[in-house]
């Protein structure tokens, strides 16, 4: 596998913004939900660490021959106008690279999502919070004397967010749910966006299976020379979850 089919695996599935469950509005009764999820992420970008820069390039095939492991999931509470959401990913991975000077690469990827919402309207919430991104590379490569060089490092920054959710019903069973959000406002990303519609589809009154499409991208940089880090990388890709409310 080339390196620009390497350094996806650092970042996988990432990051991750709030699945936030739909509620009926003003309800006036408290609500838990879980929902575990799983995204099958495409990324495109860049990524590096001190004087090594990669290219990001990678397709879910490539990502997930390379994961050692990942959860992902969600956990709201909420009454129909207002509520309080935990969403949390990570990954691990590894691998060996065939590429001349380039050895291997590993890393891990989380994400870790506090957010408030506060309903605007009847099918629309405003939510706002921080999410805490944590990732690490380690390269290992081969200069053109044969010398070995390697780089490592690890990054962890908040992001404030702010976002909106709409949920529009089709029917009793089935409705439309598109979450946009903003971040990082040059605070610690230059910026992070995220965009993700899914559709709702009600097996009963407890479960709700969740059909998406999600795209994420985040520009982070900080130090420099031997100290840089850098993560310039849109992630993209189809997501299914099931939605259990208690």
């Amino acid at each position: 596998m080339h390196v620009i089919r390497m350094l996806p695996i650092l970042v996988a599935a990432t990051l991750a913004a709030p699945v936030l469950a739909q509620q009926e509005p003003g309800s006036g009764s408290w609500h838990i939900v879980f929902e575990p999820y799983f995204m099958a992420p495409n990324m495109d970008g860049s990524s590096g660490v001190g004087p090594l820069t990669a290219r990001v390039s990678a397709n879910p095939s490539d990502i997930f021959s390379n994961l050692n492991w990942g959860v992902m999931g969600q956990l709201e509470v909420n009454n129909g106008r207002f509520g309080l959401n935990f969403d949390g990913t990570y990954m691990n991975l590894e691998s060996t690279s065939d590429r001349r000077f380039l050895d291997s690469i590993g890393g891990h990827q989380g994400a870790y999502t506090f957010g408030a919402l506060m309903r605007i309207e009847k099918h629309a919430e405003l939510y706002a919070g921080v999410r805490v991104n944590d990732l690490g590379v380690n390269l290992s490569a081969t200069g053109p004397l044969g010398n070995p060089r390697s780089a490592s490092g690890s990054k962890t920054w908040v992001d404030p967010i702010v976002g909106l959710r709409v949920t529009l019903p089709f029917s009793r069973t089935t409705d439309l749910t598109t979450l946009v959000d903003v971040g990082g406002f040059g605070i610690s990303s230059d910026i992070s966006v995220q965009v993700w519609p899914s559709i709702g589809f009600r097996l009963s009154d407890k479960t709700r299976i969740k059909l998406g499409y999600r795209a994420v991208y985040t520009k982070y940089e900080s130090g420099e020379g031997l100290q840089r880090f850098s993560y310039d990388v849109l992630t993209f890709g189809p997501t299914a979850g099931v939605r259990f409310q208690f």
